[in-house]
């Protein structure tokens, strides 16, 4: 069936299509966010884009307004429901000093496209649209629906899938391509922890300010020292090779640190320029709350505060202080993000985070627990059947994730593709892009993984 179909002919429309949604700098904004747009206007845009692709190319058009849209292809069976989730919200840019492309240009260079989103997931939303759009177009015989659910906050709370199930229902099997070749089966568990309230801590540092997203591996952070500039500072950067700012005004020292961004789950493919500040502060003064931080947060492993675990299957557990702010008056506000397995717990974790910051307040912005399914369904084996048919040279054996994806809220759902374990991790990171020589190989893994689901009689 797959060797009548021009695959070919699709792809500079679909390039054209990746371009126009990666240009919409869809990051949640909070403070222009209205009953149409709960996650501010650019997300809003984003999805409307996605909409009027549906629209112009007559497919089945619905939305759980205003969180997500779904189109299915006329010719859809009645059988059974199997989603494919993406999301069009994108974490903010970071230190634009960091990026060599425009963040939101698209621009096709040697060979990739640049921006954010590209990766995670814009392209990954866009191609499994087309993949949607193939069996209409070629009116491949389905006994269930294949359906394309658009998301629009997944980098931030997720609360836009639970409205969609609430109204929809549960699917009979889900997958998610947002993840890695051959088939994510389980994900860690995921808990991010907003503390706020009084620093009770004598400190040099009269403020701190830094981060871009609590699952963010921060790339900047100003702090303001009460103290002329002390070569130290410098002396200290300079020697770990780590850029700075720095420069003195009104007596107080302005320190700008920069890092590496990357994923939370992967804090090890970056280096937080919130713990490099505290370190270069903690090496140059003796200051109670640069020694603190740097004692508990400079490990991503959780070591800092006792908890570090690995598991045989899942792996270890990680942490990221993504973003804090401090001023001057002693309040102060920080998020810790830990993805965690199955060998520890949430309120074992909270116990340890609390014992250190007895007398800051927190409240838990997002926690799920670790999910793990059965390799063994007809759906999960289809699948890798599939992946294996077409890509036979890589591995196929299923993978845990650190990473949070749909497959959290979405009910029945695993992470399939679409980047291969040989990638550069680019999701999140400065000049993120997509290779544009796998997009035609892509597209046919992915529609024949739909006309097998599509026509299979039984999924779990």
């Amino acid at each position: 069936m797959l060797d009548k179909i021009d695959f070919t002919q699709y792809i500079p429309q679909m390039i054209e299509d990746i371009q126009g949604l990666v240009r919409i700098p869809s990051i949640r904004d909070d403070e222009a966010a209205t009953t149409d747009a709960p996650y501010g206007p650019e997300v809003r845009k984003a999805l409307d884009f996605m909409h009027d692709l549906a629209v112009r190319d007559d497919m089945k058009v619905g939305d759980v307004y205003p969180y997500t849209v779904h189109m299915e292809s006329q010719n859809a069976g009645t059988n059974h429901r199997v989603d494919v989730a993406s999301h069009i919200d994108v974490v903010p840019v970071g230190a634009l000093s960091n990026w060599t492309k425009e963040p939101f240009g698209a621009e096709i260079i040697d060979g990739r496209m640049y921006g954010r989103g590209t990766s995670d997931m814009k392209r990954n939303a866009v191609l499994s649209y087309y993949a949607v759009k193939i069996l209409q177009d070629y009116q491949i015989p389905l006994k269930n629906t294949i359906r394309i659910v658009i998301g629009s906050d997944e980098e931030s709370d997720m609360t836009d899938i639970p409205q969609y199930v609430i109204k929809e229902g549960a699917p009979d099997f889900a997958i998610t391509p947002d993840g890695q070749f051959p088939l994510q089966i389980g994900e860690k568990g995921a808990t991010t922890w907003n503390f706020k309230g009084d620093l009770k801590s004598d400190t040099i540092i009269k403020s701190v300010v830094g981060g871009a997203g609590s699952n963010v591996v921060p790339s900047e952070a100003t702090f303001v020292i009460a103290d002329t500039l002390n070569p130290g500072l410098e002396a200290y950067a300079n020697n770990k090779q780590w850029p700075i700012a720095i420069n003195e005004e009104n007596g107080q020292t302005i320190l700008t640190v920069y890092g590496i961004s990357a994923h939370a789950s992967t804090p090890e493919a970056g280096d937080s320029a919130i713990t490099r500040g505290f370190e270069i502060i903690a090496n140059t003064y003796s200051d109670d709350l640069a020694n603190k931080w740097t004692r508990l947060f400079r490990p991503y492993d959780g070591s800092g505060f006792n908890v570090a675990r690995n598991h045989d299957i899942m792996g270890p557990l990680t942490l990221n202080q993504g973003v804090i702010e401090k001023t001057a008056d002693g309040q102060i506000a920080f998020t810790i993000d830990v993805r965690y397995p199955t060998n520890i717990t949430e309120p074992e974790l909270t116990a340890a985070f609390t014992k250190e910051f007895a007398d800051i307040p927190f409240v838990k912005s997002f926690d799920t627990a670790p999910i793990l399914s059965d390799v063994n369904l007809p759906a999960n084996q289809l699948l890798l059947n599939t992946f294996h048919k077409h890509f036979p040279d890589h591995a196929i054996e299923p993978i845990i994730s650190g990473g949070v994806s749909y497959s959290k809220v979405m009910p029945n759902c695993v992470s399939f593709g679409m980047n291969f374990q040989h990638d550069a991790y680019v999701a999140h990171q400065a000049d993120e892009y997509i290779e544009m020589d796998t997009l035609e190989e892509l597209l046919k893994l992915y529609t024949d993984a739909f006309i097998q689901l599509g026509q299979a009689d039984q999924l779990g």
